[in-house]
This record gives structure tokens, sequence and C-alpha cells, in this order.
């Protein structure tokens, strides 16, 4: 597998940001944790990367997305 890029990781989580909000947080925590239970660690870390990106863009949420 290939790693995605960090400008992937970021791009996605813009996305999940303005389609969800401050909610983006938990929608990709729970990808992380539906990969964590079906053993694809790999799958895993990357949603954990997109959850903390998403949370860094949704922290001061009506500030960060204007």
């Amino acid at each position: 597998m290939v790693m995605p890029s960090d400008v992937e990781l970021w791009r996605t989580a813009w996305v999940i940001a303005e389609q969800y909000g401050s909610e983006g947080v938990d929608f990709a925590a729970e990808m992380a944790q539906s990969f964590e239970s079906g053993g694809k660690t790999f799958e895993q870390g990357v949603w954990l990367a997109i959850m903390y990106k998403v949370e860094e863009i949704t922290a001061g949420e009506g500030r960060a997305l204007q």
C-alpha cells in the first residue's frame, strides 16, 4: 500500500471539515475505529491522521472555515 501524501491527507481533511464542521472529527474517528475493528492498521493510521487534521482545521470553527 502507498501512504497518501500529506497534501492528500490535508485535502481530505478540508473536504470533511467543510461538509461536517467539527463533527468531521467524530466522522474520521469512526472511520478509524471501523478499520481498527477490521484489523486494518494501515488504513486506521490514515484515518487517524485525517482526524487530527480535521481537528486542527475546525479548532475555533467559526474562524477556521470562513
